[in-house]
């Protein structure tokens, strides 16, 4: 029996679309001017998912820039089978020369932290920092890519997923609980369950989260990464579990890694102002000094109480 079910939300408006090579088009939204931050979100997810870091990275004087990967949002559907991390970092690549993009600071956020960090290791020339929020990878040098166990399979199966699809509050309620381990068991915004809902009521992003969950390893070795690398995560994140961030901080060079306390695995949407913060605190290391650019930063930044003194 097919129960009756109210139809999904809409998805939040579109912003402007950026033809990659071989003629994907990819949703961006864009706001604000100064030194310009990219932002790549997670599995799943969308460019919407950042509305409030976004608005707090803009009040601080920056050009925001966040897309909806391939297969989600208002993007294209995939019309392959590349769900892998280094496919995507390789259309992060063709976005940042689509749109002239020099030197950008990338905040990658779970997923897109991968994603972030296999751009700095296939492209290091392409991106001037790196910000891993939250981010997947290995917690240990051991750590081997998992293979995908028969019950990942069959749940992640067509016929599964259709049957999830016709039953409307089955699909509800897995979407609850997983957002409830997202947030840490903390409370959610009002949108957000509306924007999952919106976003799995295309059959090809379905498609797409399941061809990432099944490849969801990948053979990153981020001791190769030359990128200036700034790591924040929470400690209470059930997603990505602190241990990540941890080894990252030992492996990549000169990394640096900021801990929230009890902070969950959705920091850009709980604690926008403070990611904001420390993003500019660390992007602003890039300007030379001497400059006409610091002054008007040091007056932008002023007004938020950041005290961050260039030398």
């Amino acid at each position: 029996m097919v129960l009756p079910a109210d139809p999904p939300p809409n998805l939040p408006p579109a912003g402007k679309r950026v033809v990659l090579p071989g003629g994907i088009g990819v949703n961006v939204l864009e706001e604000g001017e100064g030194p310009p931050i990219v932002l790549v979100h997670g599995l799943p997810g969308m460019a919407a998912d950042f509305r409030n870091l976004s608005a707090a990275l803009v009040a601080r004087g920056r050009r925001v820039i966040a897309y909806d990967r391939v297969g989600y949002g208002h993007s294209d559907l995939r019309l392959d089978d590349r769900f892998t991390v280094a496919q995507n970092a390789a259309e992060l690549e063709s976005l940042l020369g689509a749109m002239e993009l020099e030197s950008p600071t990338v905040v990658g956020w779970s997923y897109g932290g991968v994603t972030g960090m296999a751009l700095a290791e296939r492209a290091p020339d392409r991106l001037g920092r790196l910000v891993l929020v939250g981010t997947g990878g290995p917690d240990s040098a051991e750590a081997r890519p998992p293979e995908p166990s028969l019950a990942m399979r069959l749940f992640y199966s067509d016929a599964v997923l259709r049957w999830r699809t016709r039953v409307p509050p089955l699909g509800v309620r897995l979407m609850e609980v997983l957002s409830d381990r997202a947030f840490s068991g903390g409370p959610q915004p009002d949108w957000w369950l509306a924007g999952l809902r919106a976003n799995f009521s295309r059959w090809g992003t379905l498609l797409t989260y399941r061809g990432e969950m099944m490849s969801i390893g990948s053979s990153l070795k981020p001791a190769k990464i030359r990128a200036p690398t700034l790591l924040i995560h929470g400690d209470d994140d059930r997603l990505a579990p602190i241990a990540i961030a941890r080894y990252l901080a030992t492996t990549i060079p000169g990394a640096t890694l900021e801990e929230f306390p009890g902070g969950s695995h959705m920091l850009p949407v709980t604690h926008s102002a403070e990611l904001a913060d420390q993003i500019v605190r660390f992007s602003l290391s890039q300007v030379s000094a001497g400059t006409v650019e610091i002054d008007e930063l040091r007056r932008r930044l002023g007004s938020h109480g950041l005290g961050y003194v260039v030398e």
